[in-house]
């Protein structure tokens, strides 16, 4: 087999993530003797180094989940998603993405599914920071539409807006031990929550009822107000579907999560 750099950073990359014996042989033999340290000995160095840095990204990344499950179990957990889903990107900023289906799939970590929720909470508020920033469209705009054009309205979000549908009270949670406290027992609840970042930049989450959820994924889909007026009539009397859409409108406006209005 021909010698290429690109085998031996496949070597080497098979050495740190300890896929097998042999790719220590591999890349050993292709590593120049320095002074008194032996060459095996300075490959488990940099081993050793690579995967303190993958926990210290999952640590960044899910503090919170780290306070949930104590120390020993949160140490087993790194250890084994690092084991069990090595890297895929090249910028550690997604190295933990895969981390809330390691924890539905993975004994012990899968019977308690509050756990996998948590991780996806934290992953969206990540996103929701890390978001590529757009301007943002303001009410004015919206309340100087003509009459004529708001059955046509069309809804972008900003790019930061994420909406997070849980199964547990993940975020009560959430909340408790952020503020250091002994976070509520697991209750299994359906409920939905708004993350997005907001103009000085700050992540910020709020309760949205069904309403909201319709009428956000509507408008996501590309659906305009008189669609989206329409399909609430299976959720609302029709005397209430206008002011119950407007308001949520300008609550949307207000929080700054609009990107532009479109009217054809």
């Amino acid at each position: 087999m021909t010698n290429t750099l690109a085998q031996r950073q496949q070597q080497l990359l098979a050495y740190m993530q300890g896929h097998t014996a042999k790719s220590e042989d591999d890349i050993c033999q292709h590593i120049v003797q320095q002074g008194k340290v032996a060459t095996a000995q300075r490959l488990g160095i940099y081993q050793n180094a690579y995967n303190v840095r993958l926990k210290e990204t999952i640590d960044t990344d899910h503090q919170i989940l780290g306070r949930y499950l104590g120390d020993d179990l949160y140490e087993q957990m790194m250890e084994e998603f690092i084991a069990l889903c090595p890297s895929q990107h090249f910028s550690l900023r997604h190295f933990a993405d895969p981390l809330p289906d390691f924890l539905n799939g993975q004994p012990p970590f899968n019977e308690h599914p509050q756990i996998a929720e948590l991780a996806r909470f934290e992953r969206l508020l990540l996103s929701a920071f890390d978001a590529r920033d757009a301007k943002r469209a303001t009410l004015d705009q919206l309340t100087q539409l003509e009459q004529d054009k708001w059955p046509n309205i069309k809804l972008r979000f900003h790019p930061s807006v994420q909406l997070f549908v849980s199964q547990w009270n993940v975020v009560n949670m959430w909340q408790q031990l952020k503020q250091d406290q002994t976070p509520p027992e697991p209750v299994q609840e359906k409920n939905a929550w708004l993350v997005w970042r907001n103009q000085e930049r700050f992540t910020e989450f709020r309760p949205v009822d069904n309403i909201a959820v319709a009428m956000l994924e509507m408008f996501q889909r590309g659906k305009n107000f008189a669609d989206v007026c329409q399909a609430l009539l299976e959720h609302l009397p029709e005397k209430e579907v206008s002011p119950t859409a407007l308001n949520i409108l300008l609550n949307w406006f207000e929080q700054g999560i609009i990107q532009y209005i479109k009217s054809d």
